[in-house]
């Protein structure tokens, strides 16, 4: 049985429909994993409003009080004693600012010992945060 030729002599094609269809899909697949890892997951926390407040987009070194006077060291749950060897040890490679975010239900003593303890090590570059208030 001898086979034609111009049955294998077709030349190859790649479809097109069903790349794009996976192009697509892998796109739409990296931008929900971007978007999942650019959200920021953090201590739950009310912050107070103030009238003037001004956006930060530096990156900052976070000291969070939860409702509860927890503290947290970057979401790492710290002791309220620790704190300063904690943030010394954090603060060794490169000074970046250092930013408390007490909710507004904690005590404020906690958040003013954890300023006074900072500031007394050597730490000048402190803020607190807060949200904007939007009624004005």
């Amino acid at each position: 049985m001898k086979l034609s030729k111009s049955r294998f002599q077709q030349p190859a094609r790649i479809e097109l429909l069903p790349l794009i269809d996976v192009i697509f899909l892998l796109l739409i697949f990296f931008i929900f994993v971007m978007l999942k890892m650019t959200m920021q997951s953090s201590i739950k926390v009310d912050l107070p409003q103030l009238v003037e407040s001004t956006q930060q987009t530096k990156k900052m070194l976070t000291i969070s009080i939860d409702a509860d006077n927890q503290v947290f060291v970057n979401e790492q749950s710290s002791r309220l004693q620790d704190v300063v060897t904690q943030v010394s040890t954090l603060q060794q490679k490169n000074r970046l600012p250092i930013l408390i975010r007490g909710d507004q239900q904690s005590d404020l003593g906690v958040a003013l010992t954890i300023l006074d303890k900072l500031r007394s090590a050597g730490f000048k570059q402190l803020a607190f945060a807060t949200k904007k208030d939007k009624k004005r």
